[in-house]
């Protein structure tokens, strides 16, 4: 996914719903995440996103359940962390398999080993 970007729209100040839209190089959007529940998990407030090699996009989703999400590059979106975060607003990947998110309200950045995308949570 060379030259994908993600980008987030939380939606209440335009009154459209909120949604991650992914780019591709020429400006065009391949792909809004986060607005349908039969392809993963519906969006709140989308903060911070990144995306991997391999064009799966994770989210900082703040909303009434302050959780980190997982929609892959092919298929349906879920949770990969949804305990121990309160307010996450930012997140990137770090080498050796690990994610960085920012959690505003405990005033820290939390590590999580990321050991694979499987339908679990991270540690």
């Amino acid at each position: 996914s060379i030259g994908m970007i993600a980008v987030s729209e939380r939606g209440n100040e335009t009154g459209c719903v909120p949604c991650i839209k992914v780019l591709e190089p020429g400006w065009n959007t391949v792909r809004v995440l986060g607005v349908c529940a039969g392809m993963g998990p519906v969006l709140a407030c989308p903060w911070g996103i990144c995306i991997d090699t391999d064009g799966n996009v994770l989210v900082a989703d703040w909303g009434q359940q302050h959780r980190v999400l997982l929609y892959p590059a092919q298929g349906v979106g879920w949770p990969i962390i949804s305990h121990g975060l309160s307010s996450p607003r930012g997140l990137t990947l770090l080498p050796e398999s690990q994610l960085a998110v920012s959690d505003s309200m405990h005033h820290c950045i939390k590590i999580y080993q990321l050991i694979e995308y499987s339908r679990g949570e991270m540690n």
